[in-house]
């Protein structure tokens, strides 16, 4: 199995940065309280370049040696998860729909894979189209959780970019992928209002103007066929959901406010 070296390398930054972080704190905390480092090897049992490698930000310094001399400093040590980008690593469907959609797409789209989102948490999106008469932003889910915070995270991507765009750049279109499995059928079923609000329009549109760049892209939609992957583990159909164009419209519960002239999944 291929390494992911993007995956290796964020990791490896982000262990340096982190390690270089509290490293400056642990030596404010041992300067504050007049304390050697040598004192503060002793106190735990390990060599005094143990703590000059830590206090130098050395990302080698086990996270046990790490929280003892918190300890020993009087602080609490966290170790905290916070979303970011999403998964660097693709299971075979979502892999096979990119796969699939960058295939079937005119070749006169300018695409990006795995385009940076202006602004903080270093978030990216799938897959970037770029045309004169407008951008696409691709985000490929292979199993669905929270469909709230699906619409609103997109939503969120879509007005980092516009805010980074030019005044004069071409309107922005939100897309997510999904595999037509039992679960996400079970969402639609269960959230046909939901589903209705947020992905108002038909397959037809979209399929066309992913085809042909020259077409305009519609308004709001769905693909289907366009979409279809080959491989066993995305031999399914997948489907295109296009989200709504202006700012999301939540009720007070946080659901999309639903368009009732439209049907679930769109025409």
């Amino acid at each position: 199995m291929p390494v992911n070296r993007k995956a290796l390398g964020e990791a490896e930054r982000s262990l340096r940065r982190q390690s270089t972080r509290a490293a400056d704190e642990l030596r404010s905390l041992r300067l504050r309280a007049g304390l050697s480092q040598a004192a503060v090897a002793r106190e735990i049992g390990v060599a005094r370049s143990v703590v000059t490698r830590l206090e130098a930000g050395d990302p080698g310094i086990t996270l046990r040696t790490r929280f003892r001399i918190a300890t020993a400093l009087g602080a609490e040590l966290r170790l905290n998860v916070y979303a970011g980008s999403g998964p660097l690593i693709r299971d075979a469907a979502q892999a096979g729909i990119i796969e699939t959609i960058l295939a079937k797409a005119d070749a006169r789209w300018p695409q990006t894979v795995e385009a940076a989102v202006p602004g903080p948490g270093s978030r990216s999106v799938d897959l970037r189209l770029t045309a004169p008469g407008a951008i696409v932003l691709i985000e490929v889910e292979s199993r669905v959780g929270s469909l709230e915070e699906i619409v609103r995270e997109l939503h969120s991507k879509r007005e980092a970019v516009a805010r980074a765009d030019s005044g004069d750049s071409p309107p922005i279109h939100v897309v997510l992928g999904l595999p037509r499995t039992r679960h996400h059928e079970s969402i639609v079923k269960t959230h046909p209002r939901t589903i209705a609000a947020a992905f108002p329009a038909g397959s037809t549109a979209i399929e066309a103007a992913l085809r042909d760049v020259s077409l305009p892209w519609p308004g709001t939609g769905s693909c289907g066929s366009a979409c279809r992957s080959r491989p066993a583990a995305t031999r399914r159909a997948a489907r295109l959901l296009r989200f709504v164009d202006g700012p999301p419209a939540f009720d007070r519960r946080g659901l999309p406010i639903r368009n009732p002239s439209v049907p679930p999944w769109g025409g």
